[in-house]
């Protein structure tokens, strides 16, 4: 199983790329201020450079041997997981950060009895009930 995020989600960034590029083509055209229009065209490459692409790469395959996600920047992409072989059970839970805001964390344990905790993105997260059903239906125990 491979999930993704919707296509329009990277279609998004895309639109206001190309939006910001005809801003700030129209106000080069017109002579209208320079600054503006090169706070246009980096929104634009901000949006269609990184954004987009960056969107429309981020990934978790669940598949016969492993549960991975593939996220971040294209250039720079980041890769957490485990390898189902290696795990005896997953606790999912929270923990707090610097600010003392909660998020979600899934703590593997793995049957040599060291321990992993992964901090799974959004779209590991939005899939995460999914995610947790079929673990336990390939035989990894899932807490909550």
């Amino acid at each position: 199983m491979i999930y993704k995020l919707p296509i329009y989600v990277p279609g998004i960034a895309v639109a206001i790329s190309v939006l910001a590029a005809s801003i700030g083509a129209f106000l080069v055209l017109k002579r209208k201020s320079l600054m503006l229009a090169l706070v246009a065209f980096c929104l634009s490459a901000v949006a269609g450079g990184f954004i987009a692409p960056m969107l429309a790469m981020d990934r978790v395959v669940l598949d016969d041997q492993k549960l991975e996600q593939t996220t971040g920047f294209w250039f720079a992409p980041t890769v957490k997981g485990f390898r189902f072989a290696d795990v005896s059970s997953v606790t999912i839970g929270t923990a707090r950060d610097r600010k003392k805001r909660e998020y979600e964390i899934w703590i593997v344990r793995l049957k040599d009895g060291q321990t992993r905790e992964i901090d799974p993105g959004d779209l590991w997260e939005m899939n995460g009930q999914d995610i947790a059903r079929r673990l336990g239906d390939k035989g990894i125990e899932v807490r909550r």
